[in-house]
């Protein structure tokens, strides 16, 4: 099976966890317990939903800081992805809920094991060292 037909189907958020110079450093960057979801189908498509963890429901109405507070919290995007290698894949973004993002790409590492998916985001080289995600996704059965 290709790396690409491994990726297809529907994938349901585990966990995150932040890497400085390669070391686990925060078990919780989206908090304790963040949702979402991933989507990958054959057509080359991939959606993205993910809530933090702490999301409050918001009263109604609702004033805008609410919805500002809430809507800070959950990232949405989609578009097509390209498998490069085995072990990379870039996510090109067509629409986004951040919107200077749209039109540009998201590469991610990529490690199988089991049922399960980790994406790594690109390392930032900052102060404090070399810093990356990862978020740990179960394939959903279908």
């Amino acid at each position: 099976m290709s790396t690409q037909d491994k990726l297809y189907g529907s994938w349901r958020l585990l966990r995150t966890f932040k890497t400085v110079d390669g070391e686990i450093t925060d078990r919780f960057p989206l908090g304790q317990s963040p949702y979402g979801y991933i989507h990958y189908v054959p057509d080359g498509r991939v959606s993205v939903l993910i809530a933090y963890d702490g999301r409050k429901p918001v009263r109604d109405p609702s004033s805008d800081a609410e919805v500002a507070a809430n809507a800070r919290k959950f990232v949405a995007y989609g578009g097509t992805f390209t498998v490069e290698r085995d072990d990379f894949v870039v996510h090109h973004l067509d629409i986004t809920t951040l919107e200077n993002d749209r039109g540009t790409d998201y590469p991610r590492t990529m490690e199988f094991e089991g049922n399960t998916l980790t994406l790594g985001t690109p390392v930032v080289e900052t102060p404090e060292g070399r810093i990356g995600m990862k978020l740990v996704w179960e394939k959903v059965a279908g």
